[in-house]
């Protein structure tokens, strides 16, 4: 399906074209597209205030940067996802332009996909390249299984390993193995949803943007008070301090709780990967007279 930001509200057209004005002034940039908009709505009524309703979008942006941006990529992507404000959320995939255009050459599904029914908000050109018209449904499922396979079962291997280190009472280093499980996880539900792979351990991101896919993903790990901030904080900073810092050390009730959500996500993951998966193979099947 198209996307069409003429289905937002003037106000939020006019946010999602300042946000686009802002990323090109950040960065150099050669294309940006909207593939994905979800808008809310929602409205309160107390008996001691008054009636209250609020409206806002996430949008997942693809940003294609220029070739000459000389910034690396960890600081291009952390300059193009801070533009979040209370009423509008959005959530910034970067890409280079030379890899972009590659991997449209190729008919990779996910920039193909992008290219041909995002909504482009910033030409650098004032046009698109060719896009790529066909990608083979057969070889787009094989692809899918391998990734779906691959990086799923390093979460669930991930996951095993994190249940053992809890009953050896090694908590620190099961706080690691769910930061793993996350990771490979989201990686998973990215390629089976999206057609993509991030190569990234920023795990705050790849959760940010799975919850555009199930929104349920973000009351897993809510960071909406002080405790639920430091229980995320811990989860993502395990990556180097589990194995860099002398004095790490994680309580049992703090590695629990991770496990349980994680549990959580995995569930989630593996619902909505499966069924995408056979909707795909369901493409494939020959109807019958």
């Amino acid at each position: 399906m198209d996307i069409d930001p003429s289905e937002l509200s003037v106000a939020q057209q006019a946010a999602l074209r300042q946000t686009s004005r802002a990323l090109v002034e950040r960065i150099s940039t050669s294309y940006i597209f909207c593939f994905a908009l979800q808008r809310h709505e929602s409205r309160c009524t107390h008996c001691f205030a008054q009636r209250t309703s609020k409206r806002w979008f996430q949008a997942d942006i693809l940003l294609v940067y220029s070739d000459d941006e000389q910034r690396c990529l960890y600081d291009i992507q952390h300059h193009a996802n801070n533009l979040n404000t209370k009423e509008n959320r959005y959530t910034t995939v970067v890409m280079g332009r030379t890899e972009a255009m590659e991997r449209l050459a190729a008919g990779d599904a996910f920039v193909c996909k992008v290219f041909r029914h995002g909504a482009l908000l910033y030409s650098h050109q004032g046009g698109l390249p060719g896009r790529q018209g066909f990608i083979c449904h057969e070889t787009l499922l094989q692809k899918t299984r391998e990734g779906w396979r691959r990086w799923f079962n390093n979460s669930c291997q991930f996951m095993d390993c994190a249940a053992y280190c809890l009953v050896e009472h090694n908590f620190g280093m099961a706080v690691f193995m769910l930061h793993q499980t996350v990771e490979q996880a989201c990686k998973a539900l990215l390629k089976v949803m999206l057609h993509m792979r991030p190569g990234t351990h920023n795990l705050a991101w790849m959760l940010k943007l799975c919850s555009t896919i199930a929104p349920e993903i973000a009351s897993i790990f809510p960071r909406e008070n002080p405790q639920d901030i430091a229980l995320f904080n811990l989860l993502k900073n395990s990556y180097t301090d589990s194995r860099y810092t002398a004095g790490f050390k994680v309580k049992e009730e703090q590695a629990w709780a991770l496990y349980y959500r994680v549990s959580s996500l995995l569930q989630i993951a593996g619902e909505l990967s499966n069924r995408r998966i056979t909707e795909m193979e369901q493409v494939l099947v020959p109807c019958k007279d």
